[in-house]
């Protein structure tokens, strides 16, 4: 992975206010962008300047909640741990999300608030673009969306949580490494080390 590049999630799960209408992972497969990307290559920066917008066409592209819920929550699964530092959202034009929370969890059972209240753009009908996030680096592996205040004010909207599009930007370091990659790395810096020694004596 490179520092700085857009990453998708490989799955999603929804935890409440669902089925819903679509599915959740049309908001991550790239299927409504107007351009795509390469996942932990692009670079997320040049990518959003390049403007990508979210088509506002619903079947096959975005996923609703329940009719009539005005709260629902998905979580993502970047399918290892990175190290990510903001949210590209494309917030679905008819209903949306009204206020969001962000938490975070590296094993998909203890999550812990990564930031609250996020205000997404209220749009109006017709193709819509991204808004960005950012936050400070935190390891992840699961993001977990809490959505309140659904759908947004826009006359004529339906009633239920929205989602077009999400995407994540690669911090830094590359992916954290499993335990025995760990011990490997510990056993070669203790084999230089003997190598060393000799070399001295």
């Amino acid at each position: 992975m490179n520092a700085g590049a857009i990453l998708s999630a490989t799955s999603g799960t929804i935890n409440s206010g669902g089925p819903g209408f679509g599915t959740l992972t049309e908001t991550f497969d790239q299927s409504g962008l107007s351009v795509g990307y390469t996942s932990g290559v692009t670079d997320f920066d040049a990518y959003i300047a390049l403007g990508p917008t979210h088509t506002d066409t619903f079947g096959g592209f975005e996923w609703f909640s329940n009719s009539g819920t005005s709260s629902a929550s998905v979580t993502y699964d970047l399918g290892g741990i990175f190290s990510i530092d903001a949210l590209a959202l494309w917030n679905e034009e008819s209903s949306g999300i009204g206020s969001l929370d962000l938490l975070t969890s590296t094993d998909g059972v203890t999550f812990t608030s990564l930031v609250s209240g996020l205000l997404p753009t209220d749009h109006f009908a017709g193709a819509y673009s991204a808004d960005v996030f950012n936050f400070s680096a935190v390891n992840a592996q699961y993001i977990q969306f809490d959505m309140s205040g659904c759908p947004q004010p826009n006359v004529g909207s339906f009633s239920a949580c929205s989602i077009g599009e999400v995407a994540f930007r690669e911090a830094g370091a590359a992916q954290v490494p499993v335990p025995g990659t760990i011990v490997l790395l510990g056993l070669g810096i203790a084999g230089l080390g003997s190598i060393r020694r000799k070399r001295t004596n």
